[in-house]
This record gives C-alpha cells, sequence and structure tokens, in this order.
C-alpha cells in the first residue's frame, strides 16, 4: 500500500513538472528562500532581535518571523525598509535601494 501512494506522488510531481507555471513558481520559491536566508543571516549577525529589526523596519515582529520563514509575498516598500534597517546592499540593475541616496535613472541612461 506504500509503494502505491509513493507512484502517486511521483506521478503528481511529473505532471506538475510539465505545466506552464511550474519553472516560474519554483523561480519565486528560490528566489523568497534566498531573501529569507539573507534577511536572517544579516539580523543574526547584527544581534538584532525580529522585533528591533521590526522596529527599525517599521513593521511588526510577526512580519519578520513570516519572512524569515518565507512564509510571506513581501512588497518592495517592505524589503527596501528591511534592508536599509539591516544595512545591507539591494541592487536592480545600476539602482542602489540599500543606501540612501538611491538615483532612479542610472548614470549610463536608459
Amino acid at each position: 500500500m506504500k509503494n502505491s501512494k509513493n507512484k502517486k506522488i511521483i506521478k503528481s510531481i511529473t505532471e506538475l513538472r510539465q505545466t506552464p507555471s511550474f519553472k516560474r513558481d519554483i523561480q519565486d520559491i528560490r528566489a523568497r528562500i534566498e531573501l529569507s536566508v539573507e534577511i536572517y543571516n544579516a539580523r543574526s549577525q547584527r544581534g538584532l532581535s525580529q522585533t528591533k529589526l521590526a522596529e527599525l523596519a517599521n513593521t511588526t515582529q510577526r512580519i519578520i518571523s513570516n519572512i524569515e520563514s518565507a512564509q510571506v509575498n513581501v512588497g518592495f516598500d517592505l524589503i527596501r525598509r528591511v534592508v536599509k534597517a539591516l544595512d545591507l546592499t539591494f541592487k536592480i540593475g545600476a539602482v542602489d535601494f540599500g543606501n540612501n541616496n538611491f538615483d532612479l535613472i542610472p548614470k549610463n541612461g536608459f
């Protein structure tokens, strides 16, 4: 009976891999996990509690906990506040969102 259950799970995974959204979903999950690990490591290295980081980022401890366990879809504004509170660098192309003086237009234009 156990073997039959495993075959059904394997068949389900195989079918799932063939769906158009599978690759995108896996990339989203990986990005969420990487973000959660980076934030947890940075907070731990700085000796901050989740409560203190939440205070610095103007959010709640529960949200920080959810981010660190990859259980929340984080909005851009919240990411920026957390990155700033942890004094991290967050770049998209030539735009650095980790400092206070970010420029929305890259120096070399569009």
